[in-house]
C-alpha cells in the first residue's frame, strides 16, 4: 500500500500536468507541442526503460531498491519546481521518470515480500482506491491551491517534501522486513522457494505472447486517460467557458468513482473466470467515454464521461496480477511481464497527449486531437477479441511457490 502510494506521488507530475498547464503556458510561454513534447517524455523514458530496469535490478533486493529509487528521486521533483523554461522542466522530467523507472516494475515482487497470494488481487485493489483517494484529492484542490499560494512552482515544492517523507517511511518499513520473501499458501503455511531452474528473466517475454495483447489493451486506457487529462481542461475553459478551478472539480469525477470502485478489482479476479472479458469491457467503454468526454456540452454530462473513463480503470487490478497465473511463470518473469504491461502503458501515456498536442497544432482544435486519439484506441477492442479465454492454469492450483 506504502509503495503504491510512492507510485501516487510521483505520478503527480504528470496526471496532474494538465491542471498545471494553464499556469505554466502563462509564465513559461509554453506551445502546444512543447506542452505534448513535456507530457511525452515522461512516458517515453518509461517505455524505453522500464523492461531493461526490470531486468538488470531482477536479482536486487526490492525492499532496498525501492529505499534506493526515492533517495535519487526526491531532489529531480524538487527540480520541476525551480525550472526556468522548457529545457529545464523538460530536464527535470526526464531524471525523475528515468529513476521512476528502476522503481516500477518492483511492485510484484513486493507482493511477494508482503502479502499471501490469495490476497495479491485485494491488496492491489485496495492500492488503486488508495492512489484515487490521492489523486482525487489533487485534482480537486491543485488549481485552488496554486492560485492561493500564488506560484505553480510552490506546488512542486510540496511534492517534493512529499517524496522526502515517502523516504523516511519507506527506508524505517525496508529495515525491519527480512531480506528474503516468505510467501505463503492459502492455508497460511510456508510456501517452498520459487525455483526458476537458471532460466533467464527475459525468457518471459516470447514464452508469453498473449502478454503482448495484455500490453495493448494498457497502451490504449493509458493514451486515452492521459490524453484527457492533459487537454480536457484547457477545452472546458476556452470552448465550454469552465473556470479551471470548477474543472478542478469536474476532473475530481475520474477518481471519485474510483475511490469505492477500486474494491471491485478483487471481485473481477475472481468472478470473471473468462479473462477475455476482464480486458474487453474496459476496452469497450474506454472508447465510448473518450468520446463523451470531448464532446460533451455541459459540465454534467463532461462529468458523467470522466466518471465513465475512471470506471474503466476497476480492470486494472485484476489485469495487474494476470500474470502470476501464467502457466510455469517464475517469480522473475512475472516482474520482467509486468515491465512489458508498464511499457504500453508508458507509450500509451506518451503518445496520447503527443498526438493530440500535434493535432492541435495543425488543426488548431484540440477537440479533433483528443477525437483523434479515441479512434486510436478502438485498437484495444481488436487486442482484446484476440486475448485467451484463459491465459493458462491460474498458478494457485498448479505451483504452490507462486500460491
Amino acid at each position: 500500500m506504502t509503495n503504491r502510494l510512492h507510485y501516487s506521488s510521483v505520478v503527480l507530475s504528470s496526471f496532474a500536468f494538465g491542471l498545471f498547464l494553464p499556469f505554466l503556458r502563462a509564465d513559461l510561454e509554453l506551445s502546444y507541442l512543447q506542452v505534448g513534447l513535456l507530457q511525452g517524455v515522461w512516458w517515453i523514458t518509461s517505455a524505453v526503460a522500464l523492461v531493461p530496469m526490470s531486468v538488470v535490478f531482477a536479482g536486487m533486493n526490492p525492499n532496498r531498491r525501492v529505499v534506493g529509487a526515492l533517495a535519487v528521486i526526491t531532489p529531480f521533483v524538487f527540480a520541476q519546481g525551480l525550472a526556468t523554461g522548457f529545457w529545464t522542466l523538460l530536464a527535470a522530467r526526464f531524471c525523475t521518470v528515468l529513476t521512476q523507472a528502476a522503481m516500477a516494475p518492483v511492485r510484484p515482487l513486493l507482493l511477494r515480500y508482503w502479502a499471501a497470494p490469495s490476497d495479491y488481487a485485494r491488496v492491489t485493489s485496495a492500492g488503486l482506491s488508495a492512489h484515487s483517494t490521492l489523486m482525487a484529492a489533487v485534482i480537486t484542490f491543485s488549481p485552488l491551491i496554486i492560485i492561493s499560494l500564488g506560484s505553480w512552482r510552490q506546488a512542486y515544492f510540496i511534492q517534493g517534501g512529499l517524496m522526502a517523507l515517502h523516504l523516511v517511511v519507506w527506508g524505517t518499513l525496508a529495515l525491519a522486513k527480512p531480506s528474503a520473501p516468505v510467501s505463503r499458501l492459502t492455508d497460511g503455511t510456508p510456501a517452498p522457494p520459487d525455483r526458476d531452474g537458471g532460466r533467464r528473466p527475459v525468457r518471459a517475454l516470447l514464452a508469453y505472447p498473449h502478454a503482448w495483447l495484455l500490453g495493448v489493451v494498457m497502451l490504449c486506457l493509458s493514451a486515452s486517460w492521459t490524453t484527457v487529462l492533459t487537454f480536457l481542461p484547457t477545452i472546458l475553459e476556452e470552448e465550454r467557458g469552465v473556470a479551471i478551478s470548477a474543472g478542478g472539480v469536474v476532473f475530481g469525477f475520474l477518481y471519485y468513482v474510483l475511490i469505492p470502485g477500486g474494491f471491485l478489482g478483487s471481485k473481477i479476479s475472481r468472478h470473471v473466470t473468462n479473462r477475455r472479458w476482464m480486458v474487453l469491457a474496459p476496452a469497450l467503454f474506454n472508447v465510448v467515454c473518450t468520446v463523451g468526454a470531448a464532446l460533451a456540452g455541459s459540465v454534467a454530462l463532461a462529468a458523467l464521461a470522466l466518471a465513465g473513463l475512471g470506471l474503466v480503470w476497476v480492470f486494472v487490478p485484476a489485469m495487474e496480477v494476470l500474470p502470476f497465473e501464467f502457466r510455469d511463470i517464475h517469480e522473475r518473469e512475472v516482474s520482467v511481464i509486468a515491465a512489458l504491461v508498464l511499457t504500453f502503458g508508458a507509450v500509451g501515456f506518451a503518445s496520447g497527449p503527443l498526438a493530440a498536442g500535434l493535432i492541435a497544432q495543425l488543426t488548431g482544435s484540440l477537440v479533433t486531437g483528443v477525437l483523434t486519439v479515441a479512434a486510436l484506441t478502438g485498437l484495444a477492442i481488436i487486442a482484446a477479441l484476440l486475448f485467451p479465454k484463459t491465459p493458462a492454469l491460474v498458478a494457485a492450483r498448479c505451483r504452490p511457490a507462486l500460491g
